[in-house]
């Protein structure tokens, strides 16, 4: 190698980086502001990511988070719950969230951190909207007020949609449905060493051997909301977690319908949190 190509590979490298992160942030962009008061948030990159409610094609969102800073769409379309997938990642000045339903029309607009939420005001345009990329450019020309504050946007977006990852599980949910339904059958049959076993330590906290009146009260606030027995659709597992999608009747013989949580530890599969809808409110 001559000592002119030994000089050259340095700059080729750093040439080459920048050119390459310039390719990853052009990747996604995002230009723009979202107003409120005196607060103000002036947008650079944008991520998207899909979710499903329930097993209805038709209540599936798009959801496109515009920040100063980069975001990890990835970690955001792993989280159970997106928004919170994003505030971990704590971005400067907060987020704007854009929501389209699945017929590609406004479906709310949120600011984080001022707890700013309304839909249906504004001109959404989108260049594309599938279940592969979002383009677009949504604005709001004049203020309007919320809450005694002036607000207004004009929000330019351009990004991939990233898929939840994960592989699928079969109707019935697999070994974390059976986990499920085993832990609606306790809670169902009010079987507290059941569900300290399958809770493991925080079990034993939650459902306490040396108090029955607390014990009593934490089963009663588990069975809220809660099928007696779940009809699992599919689910998706994603390393030690697993989302499901069940329907149910519960104690109060509501039909509810959403999502389960399941997470793997030492006692296998257990329940984490849900997120279920009655179906009158879908």
């Amino acid at each position: 190698m001559t000592r002119f190509a030994r000089r050259l590979l340095p700059w080729c490298a750093l040439y080459g980086g920048i050119f390459g992160l310039s390719v990853v942030m052009a990747a996604n962009p995002a230009s723009g502001y979202f107003r409120i008061g005196e607060s103000r948030l002036d947008v650079r990159h944008a991520i998207a990511v899909m979710v499903e409610p329930n097993d209805n094609p038709d209540d599936r969102q798009t959801l496109i988070y515009l920040s100063a800073q980069p975001l990890d769409a990835a970690r955001a379309a792993a989280a159970f719950d997106a928004d919170d997938g994003v505030r971990e990642q704590e971005p400067d000045g907060g987020y704007v969230r854009i929501c389209l339903d699945a017929s590609g029309e406004d479906c709310g607009l949120f600011y984080s951190p001022e707890g700013f939420n309304s839909g249906g005001y504004g001109e959404l345009a989108l260049e594309a909207g599938d279940a592969r990329r979002v383009a677009g450019r949504y604005h709001l020309d004049q203020p309007e007020e919320f809450f005694g504050k002036d607000y207004q946007f004009d929000l330019r977006f351009d990004a991939p949609v990233t898929p939840a990852p994960g592989t699928a599980l079969p109707a019935g949910g697999a070994a974390p449905g059976q986990a499920y339904n085993a832990y609606l059958a306790a809670l169902a049959k009010g079987d507290l060493p059941a569900l300290r076993a399958m809770a493991g330590d925080e079990g034993r906290w939650r459902y306490p051997e040396d108090d029955a009146t607390a014990a009593k009260e934490a089963l009663k606030s588990a069975r809220d909301g809660q099928p007696v027995v779940a009809e699992i659709s599919r689910g998706r597992q994603h390393g030690d977690e697993a989302v499901l999608w069940v329907t149910g009747v519960d104690r109060d013989e509501i039909p509810r319908a959403g999502r389960v949580l399941m997470r793997k530890g030492p006692q296998g599969w257990v329940y984490e949190e849900s997120d279920l809808d009655s179906v009158e409110e879908q």
